[in-house]
């Protein structure tokens, strides 16, 4: 498995970064070749036991990220917020641990995963490691600068 972290500082109060970040709708239309689709779409819908599925692919050719939310408890104004979400499906395993912090000046957004493709031998997890964190990293300042 391969282990990387996403640290960013945000303008956006916490309960926004924290809305914009998990409005699963809004990764479809920054994700390339993805479309995210569950019963829950929105932050605020989110529950322990949500479950959502990222296909990526093109045409019949691609795979299911399926993923599952472990635990979620949102932040205020001046509490952080915390959310595990573990992916469970045939290619990506692993999981998300994402921590929205208010801070003075915004929020602070940490996003750490650990990530396992299918067929991907650990000796190259550094480099899974690499793409996959610099792919989240865009991904994530993309969902910040959304309204």
């Amino acid at each position: 498995m391969a282990d990387f972290e996403v640290h960013l500082d945000s303008p956006l109060p916490a309960p926004e970064a924290w809305r914009r970040i998990l409005d699963l709708r809004a990764h479809t239309a920054v994700i390339p070749l993805t479309t995210v689709t569950g019963a829950a779409m929105a932050a605020s819908d989110l529950v322990d036991g949500s479950r959502f599925v990222a296909r990526t692919g093109l045409g019949p050719v691609g795979f299911d990220d399926v993923m599952v939310v472990q635990a979620i408890d949102p932040p205020t104004t001046h509490s952080p917020g915390s959310a595990r979400i573990r992916k469970e499906g045939k290619v990506v395993r692993g999981r998300i641990d994402l921590l929205v912090t208010p801070t003075a000046s915004g929020s602070t957004v940490v996003w750490r995963q650990r990530i396992g493709v299918r067929g991907v031998p650990a000796r190259l997890d550094p480099v899974v490691a690499k793409v996959a964190g610099a792919a989240y990293g865009s991904t994530i300042r993309r969902l910040l600068a959304r309204s």
